[in-house]
């Protein structure tokens, strides 16, 4: 219709004597009639290329004279590579381009070859036909080169590799690996290099506790709380800039990048499962983009069913008291459910303005079920004096909720790298438990010992993280940049713990006041950050520096007691250096200065009574730790999908906050009792190795495998004479991707922990993200730990729409957490397994269409919306 419309007009103005000089005007006052089309290919296979970036455009002066580009159109190809760019000027030249991941950016000019018909007679309506068949052009097949590996940013497979090594950071791309597949970040995080999981869940970088976030902010969500569906990707930066958060103490940052779909047009996934327990998952994914705005959701619910095995033997000494051996075993089950929402919209106010406004909402409710026996032999000697027997059956009910809520705003200046970006970031978690708590205790021939003893616990907690940021990028010519920013981050935690005791006399339970903790606590940090790069040729530099001061004030509230901790501002510089080699080695130093705080669970004076063998106390002395860190590292390209990254790196602490076993008398039980507590040791160093390489053979198989081994020495002899612990410790990664025919896939990755220096969670299970996560401890180590996963992925249907994934976990059931730990008073031996090999079975499918304009019936020939109109 645009062409049959388009020609008579034509026809008609041809009629008069000045046709030619009507038309010229016409086309001058914008006519936007013209058509590019073609499809993109890989210049080396001739596959086409999906999802290139392709646009069009022409330079125009602006109010002040000067050139600019002006993008008229611009999409992703389709899955055959094809791509259709209309409502282009037909005079002029154009400039063409199309870029796509992992291959160098194609430019061509454009130009529509239109020829007026001259004179009269028959021959004209033809020639008139040629003029308009010149207004459609096809571009034929534009091949597009591989691109070679550059210094800024190196990956091992332009196809979503499963690890980019770049020289800042490692990512980590999760939809590579079907093993994790309706599983948790928890699960993911077991596959992620230079990362360790035990099977609480408790998270270690190079084994110390790292900064959790999300998107790239404080998050009062757990690991196990986030689904392994609704993550694109995991970027571990073990040395971090000045850019970044000073807290973590001797590790770095852990940041889980969640899906966010832009795509123009429509598109989503759809997705259930079920696993070998009987539990289901269900998700799903979609965006919408039309024009200038973006619409994204994605949503996850998963049922969970954990079973846990665990055994403990102790042997207690004290001087004038006859030793005790205590044996004690634990099952423990918890069933329930957890839902995850996530949605957002994306508003382009023009082409250098984007406001984006995300929300987040999660509930879980689950009911763990405990079996505990504790068996308590006095000895004399190498015989048995006495013993007692203690059963204890736990019934609980756990109910969470997560909400959160971003408002992010990017402006981008008209020199080229120039961005100021500003965001405000709200979480807000509550809980809720109720626990029921019964304890028979028996004579050593399983008589019963008196009545049971029934007690009920009761927890609220609430936890609110508020974080403002804002950060401005100044390029200061083509070498040199500039960036600052300034943080604040305000976190406000209440909670109510409550015990009671049955009273047999009155038939209700009666409040413990000497086991209640209710509290609460403000902490603030607020930081400011400036960073100067420059590149002078083969050689950059990069030099930051970062201020942080933080306020703390807390209060036992059925006390009053309060506790308040003002650090002043502190400065933390960092340095990093590279220097390009040759075209296939890479060399970077890099410096940095971190901070752990001490958290309220730390430094709070209650003492937790809830596991008899572990009686726990916080210690309000504590100071905060300083950590030094060097790592140099080394990057050697052997292909473009074969390569080794090499560090070394030394970190050194002072004042490590330790976990700390001390015999002590309790007023409350009213005996000498162990306590874990805190401590400041005067100071810990670590130094190892890491290499981590990405190899292809012969496209069929993608090998990512790494490795670590380090040193580890803390010197505690401040707390007590000849207390330290050197440990040497090693660990290695495997993870095999194999395509297989028939559109399969293979996925088998495994990991060995060798003998560690010993790991402990503080309490309120924070995995390492504000609150300081794991801690070490001068008295005792892990016994050496391994596990394999597996998954296998079928493809079918038009373009691999739909798959179908079966994984499993812990395959051989060998992921046990084997603790030896030991004082003066005591040696003690423990291990527990949680979840060991689970089958998921899991099938998903997608869809969308790639359409520039999906509320528009489109025609790729003319129609009369292309044609203005000329005022005729």
């Amino acid at each position: 219709m645009k062409q049959v419309l388009l020609f008579f007009a034509i026809a008609f103005l041809s009629f008069s004597n000045n046709a030619f000089s009507q038309m010229q005007q016409m086309m001058q006052k914008g006519m936007t009639a013209g058509r590019v089309y073609g499809k993109v290919v890989d210049s080396k296979t001739n596959k086409p290329v999906e999802f290139a970036a392709v646009q069009i455009s022409n330079f125009k002066k602006d109010s002040t004279g000067t050139m600019k580009e002006n993008i008229l159109n611009g999409q992703l190809t389709q899955a055959n590579g094809d791509f259709s760019l209309d409502q282009l000027p037909v005079f002029g030249e154009l400039t063409f381009k199309v870029s796509a991941m992992g291959y160098k950016l194609y430019e061509q000019k454009v130009k529509f070859d239109i020829k007026m018909p001259q004179g009269n007679g028959q021959n004209q309506m033809g020639n008139w036909q040629q003029a308009l068949n010149a207004i459609d052009r096809d571009l034929g097949n534009i091949k597009l080169e591989p691109n070679a590996v550059s210094l800024q940013e190196v990956q091992i497979d332009g196809s979503l590799p499963v690890l980019e090594l770049r020289p800042d950071k490692k990512v980590y791309n999760v939809d590579k690996n079907p093993t994790v597949t309706g599983g948790t970040a928890e699960d993911v995080l077991k596959n992620v290099p230079s990362v360790n999981v035990d099977i609480d869940g408790n998270v270690t970088l190079r084994n110390a506790a790292p900064q959790i976030f999300v998107d790239g902010r404080p998050t009062t969500l757990t690991v196990d709380q986030i689904p392994a569906d609704a993550i694109q990707d995991i970027e571990i930066i073990t040395n971090p800039s000045a850019k970044y958060d000073a807290s973590g103490g001797m590790a770095g940052i852990l940041n889980i990048v969640l899906k966010k779909n832009r795509r123009i047009g429509y598109n989503g996934m759809v997705r259930a499962g079920v696993d070998s327990r009987g539990r289901a998952n269900l998700g799903g994914d979609f965006n919408i983009r039309e024009g200038k705005v973006n619409v994204f959701v994605s949503g996850n619910l998963n049922q969970r069913k954990s079973n846990g095995t665990g055994l403990t033997e102790r042997y207690t000494r004290n001087e004038g008291v006859d030793p005790l051996m205590i044996t004690q075993n634990n099952k423990n089950t918890s069933t329930g459910f957890f839902g995850f929402l996530r949605s957002g919209v994306d508003i382009f106010l023009d082409n250098r303005n984007t406001l984006t406004v995300s929300g987040l909402y999660m509930n879980g409710k689950f009911k763990p079920t405990e079996y505990l026996k504790t068996q308590t032999d006095t000895l004399t000697g190498t015989s048995v004096f006495g013993s007692g027997i203690a059963i204890r059956n736990s019934d609980s009910k756990r109910d969470f909720k997560n909400r959160g809520a971003s408002v992010a705003y990017k402006h981008l200046f008209p020199r080229e790298g120039q961005e100021w970006t500003a965001d405000v970031n709200f979480n807000s978690m509550t809980s809720d438990m109720n626990g029921d708590y019964k304890t028979q205790n028996y004579l050593s021939d399983m008589t019963e010992n008196g009545s049971p003893a029934l007690q009920n616990q009761q927890i609220e907690g609430d936890n609110t993280i508020l974080t403002a940021q804002s950060d401005f990028v100044l390029p200061l010519g083509t070498k040199r940049k500039l960036e600052t920013g300034i943080r604040g981050s305000m976190r406000d935690y209440s909670s109510v713990n409550q015990n009671f005791i049955f009273d047999n006399s009155s038939q209700e339970y009666v409040l413990i006041p000497n086991l209640t903790a209710n509290y609460k606590y403000v902490d603030q940090v607020y930081a400011a950050y400036v960073t100067y790069s420059h590149q002078i040729k083969k050689f950059s530099y990069q030099a930051g520096l970062r201020a942080e001061s933080s306020f703390y004030e807390g209060e036992l509230t059925q006390t009053g007691e309060k506790f308040k901790t003002n650090y002043p501002v502190s400065l933390f510089p960092s340095a990093s250096a590279s220097y390009k080699l040759d075209d296939k080695n890479d060399l970077q130093i890099n410096y940095s200065r971190r901070i752990n705080r001490p958290n309220f669970f730390q430094i709070i004076p209650y003492t937790d009574y809830s596991d008899s063998l572990n009686i726990s106390k916080g210690n309000p002395g504590l100071r905060p730790e300083f950590t030094h860190s060097v790592e140099l590292s080394m990057m050697h390209t052997f292909s473009r999908r074969n390569t080794l990254l090499g560090s070394v790196y030394y970190k050194r602490t002072d004042n490590v906050i330790t976990r700390y076993l001390e015999y002590t008398f309790d007023t409350i039980l009213d005996k000498s009792v162990l306590v874990s507590t805190f401590r400041n040791a005067s100071s810990s160093y670590a130094y190892g190795l890491e290499l981590t390489s990405q190899n292809n053979i012969k496209g069929w198989l993608d090998i990512t495998s790494n490795f670590n081994a380090y040193q580890s020495v803390i010197d505690g002899n401040n707390i007590e004479n000849n207390l330290t612990n050197k440990q040497f410790s090693w660990f290695a990664k495997l993870n095999l991707n194999f395509k297989l025919p028939k559109n399969f896939s293979l996925n088998v990755s495994g990991s060995y922990q060798s003998k560690m220096a010993l790991q402990i969670t503080n309490s309120g299970g924070w995995g390492g993200g504000h609150m300081g996560g794991t801690q070490n401890t001068a008295q005792g180590y892990v016994r050496p730990n391994y596990g394999v996963d597996a998954g296998i992925k079928y493809e079918f249907l038009k373009d691999k729409a739909a798959s179908l994934t079966l994984n499993v976990s812990d395959i051989f059931k060998t992921r046990i957490n084997d603790v030896h730990s030991e004082s003066t008073f005591y040696t003690q031996d423990s291990w527990r397994k949680r979840d060991a090999q689970i089958f998921r079975l899991t099938f998903s499918y997608r869809f969308g269409k790639f359409d520039t304009s999906l509320f528009k019936r489109k025609n790729l020939q003319m129609n009369t919306d292309s044609v203005p109109d000329m005022g005729m």
